[in-house]
């Protein structure tokens, strides 16, 4: 069986040990703060957090994910959707029901699965004022026992057309549960900035920051070794240092390549740079469909600075150097480029540096020579 899981939360044996960072959440956690996670996306914030909690033991957990909302319906369907799922006992999930009979809500199981659906109904839009409400069935429930309310992808309450007033009343109403811990992650780094550093933000100083970087490459690279020694496999370091360099020092996408090494090569081999090729054609056949939906998406000029991104890395994309290479006259054009494959969520900026939010989306490109 392969080792290697990414796109996913991980925890216990799969989750490489983050200890310092596990730590602080923990007595963070305990002593009921409020705490900013912030990190790139697929450096594994999600796994950290639910790790952490499962060794709490103690501790409940309401995991929200926001991504992508654009309402205040949106964001209190998500909040009662996920505080149902956490209470599925018959008799707590009926209380909740009868508290919201407006809603329609209905529970049932994937007959397959066994995984609890939730519904709501469609035609029912709750508005900002209906934060207030959902956040008291959320106190009432950490009565019970400790609970811990993730919002995952926080920073996207911004794209609300009424994200300020949503946030107001969230803050509102939060600081005063004293008794929950809420975690706020992020992986949009300026976005969670305007929340929790901006002064007229209603977050402003409100959560405790932690950063979530790669992990400690020498402490990774032992972690993904003994992996592969599950299957008899070896792996010379410099194969390992080019997987680092690969997946731009990122835990999902680096154990996203080694998932494939695992699959093209067999019990006993020694994985070698040689692998390298195989492998990452292995992820373009999974994944080109996506690659090519890219390519017709972006104008002309947007797809010469992904080329000139992937051949000539992103310190530098203003220089003469670049803009000669990419064959776009004027620095503006070039700038205004780039600002829009941020906002696409193609690039990103990272110290400075534009990279690319997939690292095979720039290997595929490279691999078909555009």
């Amino acid at each position: 069986m392969n080792p290697f899981k990414y796109g996913l939360v991980v925890s216990d044996k799969d989750f490489c040990p983050r200890p310092k960072l596990i730590r602080e959440l923990s007595e963070f956690i305990k002593s009921g703060q409020n705490i900013m996670v912030q990190g790139e996306r697929r450096i594994g914030k999600t796994s950290l957090i639910y790790e952490t909690i499962r060794r709490l033991k103690k501790y409940r957990l309401i995991y929200v994910d926001l991504l992508a909302i654009k309402t205040s319906d949106d964001l209190c369907k998500r909040l009662i959707k996920a505080l149902i799922t956490l209470e599925q006992q018959a008799g707590v999930v009926d209380k909740i029901f009868k508290s919201i009979p407006h809603l329609r809500p209905s529970l049932s199981f994937d007959p397959l699965t066994g995984q609890p659906s939730i519904s709501l109904d469609a035609n029912v839009k709750l508005r900002t004022d209906s934060i207030s409400g959902v956040l008291d069935l959320i106190l009432k429930t950490g009565k019970k026992s400790p609970l811990v309310v993730v919002f995952d992808e926080f920073q996207d309450v911004l794209n609300c057309n009424d994200g300020p007033e949503a946030l107001a009343m969230l803050r509102s109403k939060i600081q005063f549960h004293t008794k929950i811990s809420y975690i706020f992650a992020g992986s949009v780094r300026n976005e969670m900035d305007e929340i929790f550093n901006h002064p007229d933000s209603p977050f402003f100083k409100s959560a405790i920051p932690i950063n979530v970087g790669p992990l400690d490459k020498k402490h990774f690279s032992n972690f993904i070794r003994n992996k592969f020694l599950t299957g008899k496999r070896s792996i010379e370091n410099t194969v390992s240092d080019k997987v680092f360099e690969i997946g731009q020092n990122v835990p999902g996408d680096i154990q996203q390549l080694c998932e494939v090494l695992w699959e093209t090569t067999s019990h006993g081999d020694v994985i070698t740079e040689t692998n390298i090729p195989a492998a990452l054609r292995l992820i373009f056949s999974r994944e080109s469909k996506g690659y090519e939906s890219i390519v017709v998406q972006v104008t002309d000029q947007q797809l010469k600075c992904l080329v000139g991104l992937a051949r000539m890395g992103g310190r530098t994309p203003l220089s003469g150097n670049f803009i000669r290479a990419v064959g776009i006259p004027l620095p503006g054009s070039v700038k205004k480029a780039l600002t829009r494959l941020v906002q696409l969520k193609i690039i990103f900026r990272h110290d400075r540096e534009y990279r690319f939010v997939n690292p095979y989306f720039k290997a595929w490109l490279l691999f078909k020579n555009y």
